[in-house]
């Protein structure tokens, strides 16, 4: 394309493409194309925050997924066991009869902490990861 942009092509599940539908419909985007590249840069800004972690760190990272998935609340558990030196706590809600929020606190080396969420994106049913570090010196 002569105006700088690359074509793509994404498949999403339907209710996600309706919802973005319904964002752009609000007015604020022109097209789908638009709010997908706003969203694709707030998502690459927000990943490169949570990535090259180094120092004493203290924050929580909260993992929101379907429990339904084979396998991943026993893939939880055993992160939970083998980042033991890093986690501090866990706080387990159930926001549905198939979606679990985990709030985990965390405290411990950055490069330990980045390799925890290394393991909890790909697990299967995961759906949402996000690490908040809280400076614990001020």
């Amino acid at each position: 394309m002569s105006d700088g942009l690359e074509r793509m092509s994404v498949t999403v599940p339907s209710n996600l493409r309706d919802a973005l539908d319904d964002v752009v419909e609000t007015g604020d985007y022109a097209s789908r194309s638009e709010a997908t590249r706003d969203a694709l840069r707030a998502f690459v800004t927000e990943f490169n925050r949570q990535t090259g972690l180094s120092g004493a760190l203290s924050g929580t990272v909260v993992v929101l997924y379907d429990h339904d998935h084979s396998g991943v609340a026993e893939a939880m558990t055993d992160l939970q066991h083998d980042f033991a030196d890093t986690i501090i706590a866990v706080h387990h809600v159930h926001l549905s009869d198939h979606l679990c929020l985990e709030s985990i606190a965390v405290e411990g080396d950055g490069e330990r902490i980045e390799t925890l969420l290394d393991r909890l994106r790909p697990l299967e049913g995961v759906h949402h990861v996000k690490l908040t570090v809280v400076d614990a010196e001020s």
